[in-house]
């Protein structure tokens, strides 16, 4: 089986890699390959790993029967062509501890007002009561999704004593410490939470989840922090709630505008604001660059979890993290 292999990687990293997988398979490294090769090879592909597909490269495969994505969300994927062409489409999940814990470090940073009193002594302002913290212990947590990343955010708060709510698409969960509310109940969960922490993929039915109804049920001390996607909270109303201070803050990792080859050299526009409206005036907004998910974990070892994903496939056993094509994630 034909197994292309989109992501980079060392010689030594190739070395296990071909070890790892099945040896049914025959492994091509498509980032190695001449630009006139790369069609044909496309073409001739029945599993590919990692990478995003565009249109006409989808449009090109004639054997692919499975792609596994080293990411979570699958917006940015053409999954009307998938089910076009009947392509099994798995997304991963292997990272979701790490962005778990950046979303909670970014909750903590925001009650605790830790940025602007850093900058408040850094002009040798000693004004330690104006900006006070805001403890977790005994606080209410709302999740806007319940997958993997809220799983591991919860575990985190644990030690807090905290108290959980989740909107979900099902009220079915094996976690009888949650409390779940449907999607058309959010107003009832909205109201109650201290903290709302949004991993919500981008889909049809999340766009705009959080709207100006949705911000106007809130209380006043509510921290947002988002680490799903930008346009699950409508850009205008989180703005607005924020400068009126309508709620205490928000920390946000995911945006609705973003540059061309952001992070490199090459980054176009050169500077790029993140929004139409200027959170960057804002001191009620923990802003980072889509960034949750990079650290210090060598990224080699997930990818390894891909690959024991696609030797089930392989073996005719059942993947996980099947997408469902219809929803979109």
């Amino acid at each position: 089986m034909k197994v292309l292999f989109m992501m980079n990687s060392t010689d030594e990293e190739k070395k296990i890699l071909i070890k790892t997988l099945d040896e049914k398979t025959d492994v091509i490294f498509f980032r190695e390959l001449d630009e006139d090769k790369k069609e044909e090879i496309l073409a001739d592909a029945e599993i590919i790993i990692g990478g995003r597909l565009e249109d006409d490269q989808l449009k090109n495969l004639q054997k692919i029967k499975m792609h596994q994505t080293f990411g979570t969300g699958l917006d940015k994927h053409n999954l009307s062509l998938y089910k076009e062409k009947g392509i099994l489409l798995c997304n991963s999940h292997v990272h979701s501890h790490i962005i778990a814990e950046y979303g909670f470090s970014m909750m903590n940073t925001a009650s605790k007002e830790l940025i602007t009193n850093d900058q408040l002594l850094r002009e040798g302002i000693w004004d330690y009561k104006k900006y006070e913290s805001v403890t977790l212990f005994n606080k209410t947590v709302l999740f806007l999704g319940y997958g993997e990343i809220a799983k591991h955010f919860k575990k985190m708060c644990k030690p807090f004593n905290m108290k959980f709510l989740a909107v979900k698409r099902t009220r079915d969960t094996e976690d009888k410490e949650i409390e779940v509310y449907l999607p058309e109940e959010k107003l009832k969960a909205i109201k109650q939470a201290d903290y709302i922490f949004n991993s919500l993929p981008k889909t049809q039915k999340t766009i705009d989840f959080l709207d100006e109804y949705e911000f106007g049920a809130m209380k006043p001390s509510t921290i947002i922090i988002n680490v799903g996607r930008g346009d699950t909270i409508n850009q205008k109303a989180l703005f607005e709630a924020l400068k009126d201070n309508k709620i205490k803050g928000a920390a946000i990792d995911v945006w609705y505008n973003y540059p061309q080859n952001r992070g490199t050299e090459k980054q176009e526009p050169l500077p790029c604001y993140p929004s139409e409206y200027p959170f960057h005036e804002l001191k009620n907004i923990i802003m980072t660059a889509h960034r949750a998910w990079v650290s210090d974990v060598q990224w080699f070892n997930f990818t390894l979890e891909l690959i024991h994903n696609v030797n089930r496939f392989i073996r005719g056993e059942e993947p996980d993290n099947i997408a469902n094509l219809d929803e979109g994630y």
